[in-house]
């Protein structure tokens, strides 16, 4: 590698936005993102409805790849790419119902697959296995996965309380799904033995981490760091992690 390049990590930001429609919500975002020096984004419940949503885009972040349902607003997820981040989109593929959006290309020569996940508050393990079967087929170089799953992967550590009213089964059948595309949670990896929360569950008085950023088991040496933030605009807190990435 010449001295003249240099590795800049990526920063990756998720969180569950709960709603973008109102334009203050946005633009508050927006600086969220370019303080946090967040490379790509991944954003749940947008509640961006149909073809004439708005987006969400300045300067700083002038690409976004949407998944809008075409009727009502619920659900929608988007990924935002920072103007800092040399990425050329190859293939896309979204959800008509606007709960999974993958995208692949390359940043510096080096080729990603992003997803962005939504996963329903019912049958969960039956989403994400369908949905990760879909990942795995489109997928092609590094593969980093973010987004609501509405399930705890670990009962002990993952909830307040150390259990779930979740049954046993789903998680399984969870964990495998994500076994079976090689994905590990960051956040985990760093933390082996750590509690933090995504989110409070008032029904069930009862906090519990469901929301993620995964990536594949094979690069996890380029792991640099992951972080839970604290609850701002909304009743998730967003989830940061930053990799090593190509020369740029």
């Amino acid at each position: 590698m010449g001295s003249n390049y240099k590795r800049t990590p990526l920063t990756l930001w998720s969180n569950n936005v709960r709603g973008l429609n109102i334009p203050e919500k946005r633009s508050q975002l927006l600086r969220t993102l370019w303080a946090e020096r967040a490379s790509v984004a991944f954003l749940q419940e947008t509640h961006f409805q149909g073809a004439e949503a708005p987006t969400v885009r300045n300067g700083r972040y002038p690409t976004g790849f949407y998944a809008n349902h075409p009727d009502v607003k619920k659900a929608q997820v988007a990924i935002l790419l920072s103007s800092t981040v040399p990425f050329i989109c190859t293939e896309q593929k979204s959800d008509p119902g606007g709960r999974y959006i993958f995208i692949k290309g390359t940043i510096a020569q080096t080729t990603y697959t992003f997803a962005c996940l939504y996963s329903p508050n019912r049958r969960q393990h039956v989403f994400l296995t369908k949905t990760l079967a879909l990942l795995n087929k489109f997928r092609d170089g590094l593969l980093i996965v973010a987004g609501d799953l509405n399930t705890p992967l670990d009962s002990r550590l993952d909830t307040s309380r150390g259990e779930t009213s979740m049954p046993g089964h789903c998680i399984r059948s969870t964990g495998r799904a994500l076994a079976q595309c090689g994905l590990a949670d960051c956040w985990r990896v760093a933390n082996p033995e750590g509690r933090n929360y995504t989110f409070y569950s008032a029904v069930h008085q009862r906090y519990n981490q469901i929301d993620y950023i995964l990536m594949a088991q094979e690069a996890l040496t380029l792991l640099q760091r992951a972080n839970i933030g604290l609850i701002a605009d909304s009743d998730h807190t967003p989830i940061t992690v930053q990799i090593q990435s190509p020369p740029t």
